[in-house]
């Protein structure tokens, strides 16, 4: 599934397209892979006692998150880890993943 992506800097703006494919799901629990401006991650994302969780493991990366849908805040966690640009990628690439799950959009 194709999604846009939108990186807001004071005035301007950068928009691209990121894509999501859903690999695997269980009960609470998301394997994906997204893509946007030529970075690939491997996402695995759920839910544990205390909130929501990701790791990515391609660049090393775990964290807390926010709810799927809350891109502000989980852009702004992710990109203390990462380049803000591919923070965006994946940020918006999570909030699909719910949906995609639910039969609701393919991929």
């Amino acid at each position: 599934m194709d999604y846009t992506c939108i990186l807001k800097s004071g005035s301007h703006r950068e928009t691209w397209t990121g894509e999501i494919i859903l690999l695997g799901m269980g009960n609470g629990w998301y394997e994906a892979e997204t893509n946007g401006r030529g970075t690939y991650f491997h996402i695995l994302a759920g839910r544990h006692k205390y909130g929501n969780y990701l790791c990515i493991p391609n660049h090393d990366i775990g964290c807390g998150l926010s709810d799927f849908s809350d891109i502000f805040w989980n852009e702004e966690r992710i990109s203390s880890l990462m380049r803000k640009v591919d923070a965006v990628t994946v940020a918006a690439g999570l909030v699909h993943l719910p949906a995609m799950a639910a039969g609701q959009l393919k991929n």
